[in-house]
């Protein structure tokens, strides 16, 4: 049965904080770059509608050689524009590793 004189099951639990999406990573990596939706979509050769849809997250599948650039543009990595700041699965990425290029094709 319920003790009715405990108001509380015990401390108050912090709810989850808010999760950045793959949109607002980009978004704002763009912006901390300088560029314009327009100047990224130049870049990465796709309409300026293109990076709108994938900030506001409509659209969900990029094709890789499309990524491939948006990661050069952006000057980020794979793991960081997916996963964020822990890179789950595999946790933070070792500072002293070299980033990788990629030559869209």
């Amino acid at each position: 049965m319920l003790n009715r004189k405990v108001k509380d099951a015990g401390r108050p639990v912090a709810y989850a904080r808010h999760m950045e999406t793959m949109g607002e990573r980009l978004k704002r990596l763009r912006v901390a770059r300088g560029l314009t939706q327009p100047e990224l979509a130049k870049l990465v050769g796709v309409t300026k509608s293109a990076i709108s849809q994938w900030e506001d997250g409509s659209t969900k599948n990029l094709k890789l050689s499309i990524l491939a650039r948006v990661l050069d543009a952006l000057g980020t990595d794979l793991q960081y524009l997916v996963w964020g700041e822990n890179r789950a699965p595999n946790g933070p990425a070792p500072s002293n590793r070299p980033r990788r290029r990629f030559s869209g094709s």
